[in-house]
């Protein structure tokens, strides 16, 4: 399946005319207000692929320690020794620890972050990685208990992660929680329709997260969903993607058939874009987002424009998760209209 691509995103009539495939200044890690010094970043499925990006931005960004997390214990001790290769060759300081745990595992997320709170360890950015594609093809062939451990996963360890890092004690620190979303949350239809469960808790695990932003104060606790775009990692090969299915960010594809020559020039982007701008995400200049949905695509110059942010203040749907055709205040007409 190929995919035409718009570079003109559309959003409720505000146009982001410039996008992105590889980093770009903006969203730089050795920017001084992107800075991390002093930081301890947690990201869950942090030891490779798009997580294991984000770890090496925060690294490039001199956060104090980089937690990440991993279900495969084999897996995680490789991406933790890759990441401690990668910090030495930026002579960076920066500790680097894996710890093997499963997001969906209501115990073993106990046992983490009481790990943490015995060993003085305070984490200042919850990165939510983890996720699991569960069943592929129609839900109604999903067996009850496939589904619902997609939920366990996608949803309820949101809640669980994210309710242990706002309860963390002997901090009065600002905190920052980046969701790492998918486009599929607002796009049910068209995206891979092949991967329903993944949609529909994606899908849920991002109105929880939104929702919590509503109640959170992001002077205390700022929230940033994002999508990292169309990144050919080991989980979307699982699903049953390849070269061919996408133009990928990491432009190892293209409708020119130039597989080869740019897997050659370009391999190197791969998953950093959504790396990067998560660190971004992890800063102030992020706060206008709060409770927001974005793509690590969108031009960040563009959407920290003046009329951008205006938008958002007097649009509480404006990218949020919702019902498309329904105002607020057409839902409380219709809500109060009788017969």
């Amino acid at each position: 399946m190929t995919t035409e691509f718009d570079p003109t995103i559309t959003l409720h009539l505000f146009d982001i005319k410039t996008t992105h495939k590889k980093p770009y200044p903006a969203i730089s890690p050795l920017k001084p207000e992107h800075n991390q010094a002093g930081k301890t970043v947690l990201i869950t499925g942090g030891a490779g692929g798009i997580g294991y990006a984000i770890a090496r931005a925060f690294i490039q960004a001199s956060a104090a320690h980089v937690i990440v997390t991993s279900r495969r214990v084999g897996f995680l001790e490789n991406g933790v020794k890759r990441l401690q290769a990668e910090a030495k060759a930026l002579g960076s300081n920066t500790k680097i620890s894996g710890y093997a745990s499963d997001a969906g595992d209501l115990e073993a997320a106990n046992k983490l972050w009481t790990g943490f709170k015995e060993a003085g360890i305070f984490v200042d950015v919850l990165v939510l990685n983890a996720t699991i594609a569960g069943h592929i093809g129609p839900l109604l062939n999903t067996d009850v208990n496939d589904l619902w451990k997609t939920y366990e996963i996608n949803v309820r360890s949101l809640f669980d992660y994210t309710k242990r890092f706002n309860a963390q004690e002997g901090g009065s620190k600002k905190k920052y929680l980046v969701n790492i979303s998918t486009s599929i949350v607002h796009n049910l239809r068209d995206e891979n329709p092949g991967i329903r469960a993944y949609g529909v808790t994606k899908n849920a695990g991002t109105v929880l997260i939104q929702q919590i932003a509503e109640d959170s104060n992001p002077d205390q606790l700022q929230i940033v969903s994002m999508h990292p775009g169309a990144i050919l990692s080991d989980g979307a090969r699982g699903t049953g993607l390849d070269e061919s299915s996408w133009d990928f960010d990491d432009g190892k594809y293209t409708r020119n058939n130039l597989f080869l020559e740019l897997h050659t020039v370009s391999n190197a982007s791969t998953e950093n874009l959504p790396g990067q701008t998560a660190v971004w995400a992890a800063t102030e200049d992020a706060k206008f987002l709060h409770g927001r949905y974005m793509a690590a695509w969108w031009d960040i110059d563009e959407l920290k424009r003046q009329e951008f942010k205006e938008k958002l203040e007097a649009e509480w749907h404006f990218l949020r998760v919702g019902v498309v055709g329904l105002t607020q205040l057409g839902h409380q007409k219709m809500s109060g209209s009788k017969n």
